[in-house]
């Protein structure tokens, strides 16, 4: 488990995928060798918050205390979360699929991958839309008036709240199955690859939202 007495650089040599992570979280620059804790304080960020964040993306099967997880903080690292995959994984996916096609103009596993990703990000934006323009802004509006807000808004959010991440599995499947002889496997593993780490960010995003954000937001309902 990483602690506040680690090194924060020695965190990310052990695991590259978290640097994009503290990039959301404010904690990228000026790392030097000093713990997380001090980076935490530098930067004016909740260490008990910082951690729960780190652990969660760097741990299988972990998940941190819902009550040392604040939601304001928790919707704006969601946010910068959306704005990453919008800006960088989903125009990487795209743009290894149009490189690919170059070479195999013809080939049907690139027809077929288009259109499913092509689908796959429809749907993904449509969620993150519904979130940004109806799930955080209650979650701040109920955190401000203390949970006191109108039932029938949270049960709405209950309602249309939907895992759409779980899909990503599936299209790697249908890629690994019907690899022709004839590609590039470079771009093949790029794509695999950026796939999976795709993946593994929406299930743990989905986390944060299933047991942390929701549980939370229930907690600050009036009796």
């Amino acid at each position: 488990m990483i602690t506040e007495r680690d090194k924060l650089s020695d965190v990310i040599s052990m695991n590259i995928d978290l640097l994009p992570i503290t990039h959301r979280l404010g904690l990228s620059t000026h790392i030097g060798e000093k713990t997380i804790r001090e980076i935490c304080i530098l930067f004016d960020r909740d260490v008990k918050f910082t951690l729960g964040i780190l652990n969660t993306f760097s741990t299988a099967n972990y998940l941190p205390n819902p009550e040392d997880m604040d939601l304001c903080p928790l919707i704006d690292f969601l946010t910068k979360t959306h704005e990453f995959h919008k800006q960088v994984t989903i125009p990487r996916l795209s743009g290894l699929i149009v490189q690919m096609k170059q070479l195999m103009p013809n080939e049907k596993l690139l027809i077929v991958v288009e259109d499913y990703l092509n689908q796959y990000i429809e749907k993904l934006i449509k969620h993150i839309d519904y979130e940004e323009t109806e799930v955080f802004p209650l979650v701040r509006k109920r955190v401000e008036a203390k949970g006191k807000t109108q039932v029938s808004n949270l049960k709405k959010l209950f309602k249309q709240h939907t895992n759409v991440e779980n899909e990503l599995s599936d299209l790697k499947t249908i890629i690994i199955r019907h690899i022709p002889v004839q590609i590039d496997m470079n771009l093949i593993n790029d794509l695999l690859h950026t796939l999976s780490h795709f993946e593994k960010e929406q299930l743990d995003h989905a986390r944060f939202e299933d047991k942390i954000l929701i549980p939370r937001l229930i907690a600050l309902q009036a009796p």
